[in-house]
């Protein structure tokens, strides 16, 4: 098997970090990289904010804990994420939904056709990236309400971000805490051929 899907397969979402900020080469390269992803047309228009203010991103990430749980009691979820780097789900004594990462970027995308797909291009070149340098990332959706709700609003201001830009994710990265999760086994059935 090729070398680089090799190392692909071993990626793993992180959401223990370090309390250790990245160093600005390595950061530069991963935020390249997001850039170079495939957009609509070439069009090009997403852009990532990047904050390493600990103080808002731990606001942000309680926010993004606050809205996967507001319909419902967190002690009924009962999904199982990782036991080796547990998810808000995994253990509710996890209050900020950022996992206090050093590094969180927000992904804004024009609001137009592909708007979604254009994100998820950049978010997976960043976290395909990160692994690749030895940074611990994870996805985490969920921003569209975080940044609909006053404090995302006044950040949105803030940050100089257009009206017109819907908050699509955010990646979260810093150096991983703890043991990598397990390989999980792949699901059958998953492709058809015709």
């Amino acid at each position: 098997m090729n070398e680089i899907i090799k190392e692909m397969l071993k990626r793993r979402s992180i959401r223990r970090f370090q309390d250790k900020q990245l160093d600005e080469e390595t950061l530069q390269q991963i935020l390249t990289a997001g850039l170079h992803a495939p957009s609509a047309g070439n069009n090009q228009r997403s852009f990532i904010v990047v904050c390493q203010d600990r103080e808002i991103n731990e606001r942000l990430g309680r926010l993004s804990r606050a809205i996967l749980y507001k319909d419902g009691n967190p002690a009924k979820i009962t999904q199982s994420i990782s036991t080796e780097q547990p998810s808000i789900r995994d253990d509710l004594t996890i209050l900020n939904g950022f996992y206090d990462a050093p590094t969180v970027l927000t992904i804004f995308s024009p609001k137009m056709q592909y708007t979604r797909e254009d994100a998820a291009m950049i978010a997976e070149n960043i976290l395909l990236a990160a692994h690749f340098v030895g940074v611990g990332a994870c996805y985490v959706g969920r921003t569209e309400e975080v940044f609909a709700t006053e404090y995302g609003q006044m950040l949105r201001e803030k940050w100089g971000v257009e009206k017109d830009y819907v908050a699509v994710g955010n990646v979260l990265l810093g150096y991983c805490e703890g043991p990598s999760p397990k390989d999980k086994p792949r699901k059958d059935g998953r492709i058809l051929r015709v």
